[in-house]
Order: structure tokens, then C-alpha cells, then sequence
């Protein structure tokens, strides 16, 4: 596309027309109007302007529709039963009956969900995070020696809370449980109870009874 300003009939040298390139301004406007100021001081009239448009000048179209949100991937995650129970005859129910009659399980409502049948999974990881911290803060006592020997747990009281929280180990990190930190924690408090458990017998005395037998008395240090 050409356009002619009349009145100029010779052509304007590559020279000059650098020069005016430099001086000319221009504005589109709305309506797709070129307009080009001329200098009041130019005796040549005749302009020759040459506009190369592309030829593909139509706006760019973008997907205006409204992208879906379902998703097939989501139902791979999709559980159904969010909040299993707790079988009436699982061994869980043994260990924290256990722990319960020991006196680790500390208040009324925690106490109450021991009890509950069925149990929902949800209480029963909630419980056993409440037992584990109990006994855990064992290790944070004072004289620690004292405290593992006057406790009333045993070894395989230990070992069946440390295979609960391995058993339920996923659950637990859900709740915020550093469960790597606790099982350490237990094995630690377990090999002080075997320790403390242990004694060397000195046979202090040993005598007859009177219907014969023999009584030994010992002591243990």
C-alpha cells in the first residue's frame, strides 16, 4: 500500500529521507489514521512513504472457554472409608487395657475412649499418642535412674507400645508425631528397664526349717 502526498514530483533522496525519518513523527490512532506533521521550511512538496503490513494482521485469538476441574487422578486417592474402626479382638485393644489398669492413660475422656466399641481409628491413633507421650516424659525426669525403677511398666510393656507405633507409624506422622524420634526414645527407656531389672543375688544366710526344708535368704544389689 502507497501513499501520495500530491504536489511533489521528484524523489526525495535516500539521504534526506533519513534525515525526515528522524524529524517525522507519527501517531495511529483508534481509527487506524496516519497522520505525519510537515516542517513549514521545506520547499520539496512530494513525499514518497512506502508501509509494508504483514500480512497476517488479525488479533491474535486466545481459548476463551472455561477450563474443566475434574480430574481422573483423583479418584485414585479417593477413599472410601476414611475412618475405619478398630476390630473388637485386635491386639491394640490388649496393649492399652494394659497400660489403662497401669495408670498411664491420665484423664476421664481418654479413659473412656479405651473402653469405646467399636473404636474408630481416629481415637485409637489419638489415644496411642497420648500413652506414647506419657511415657515417654519418663526420660525427661530428674533422676532418671530412680524414676525407670520405681515405674511400674516392664520391658515387653515397652515393646508392645514400640510395635503400636511402628504398626500405626503412618498415622502418627499425620498427626505430627516424629515417630523416628520416639521409637529412639522407648529403645532407650526399654534398655534402662532391662538394666534396672537386673541385680546380682548374694546368699546371705541359709537355714533349716522346721519341717525340714531349707530357707535361703538372699539379697539383691
Amino acid at each position: 500500500m502507497k501513499i501520495m502526498i500530491p504536489g511533489l514530483r521528484t524523489l526525495v533522496p535516500l539521504g534526506i529521507m533519513a534525515v525526515l525519518a528522524g524529524i517525522f513523527t507519527y501517531s495511529v490512532s483508534a481509527d487506524s489514521t496516519l497522520s505525519i506533521p510537515m516542517p513549514e521550511d521545506i520547499k520539496d512538496k512530494q513525499v514518497t512513504i512506502s508501509l509494508r503490513i504483514p500480512p497476517n494482521t488479525e488479533p491474535l485469538k486466545r481459548d476463551q472457554t472455561r477450563p474443566t476441574m475434574t480430574s481422573r487422578r483423583s479418584m485414585i486417592i479417593w477413599d472410601s472409608n476414611p475412618s475405619p474402626k478398630i476390630a473388637d479382638n485386635d491386639e491394640f485393644h490388649t496393649v492399652m487395657n494394659n497400660y489403662l489398669r497401669k495408670g498411664w492413660v491420665k484423664n476421664q475422656a481418654t479413659r473412656t475412649v479405651v473402653r469405646m466399641r467399636p473404636l474408630d481409628k481416629y481415637y485409637a491413633i489419638r489415644l496411642l499418642q497420648h500413652v506414647i507421650n506419657n511415657v515417654v516424659e519418663i526420660g525427661l525426669a530428674p533422676n532418671f535412674g530412680q524414676a525407670v525403677k520405681r515405674c511400674n511398666l516392664t520391658v515387653s510393656d515397652i515393646e508392645d507400645l514400640r510395635r503400636m507405633t511402628k504398626r500405626f507409624e503412618k498415622d502418627l506422622v499425620t498427626f505430627g508425631l516424629n515417630v523416628k524420634k520416639v521409637d529412639k526414645d522407648l529403645l532407650t527407656l526399654q534398655e534402662r528397664f532391662k538394666k534396672s531389672r537386673e541385680g546380682i543375688l548374694k546368699v546371705l544366710r541359709v537355714e533349716g526349717g522346721d519341717d525340714g526344708g531349707t530357707i535361703i535368704h538372699l539379697s539383691v544389689e
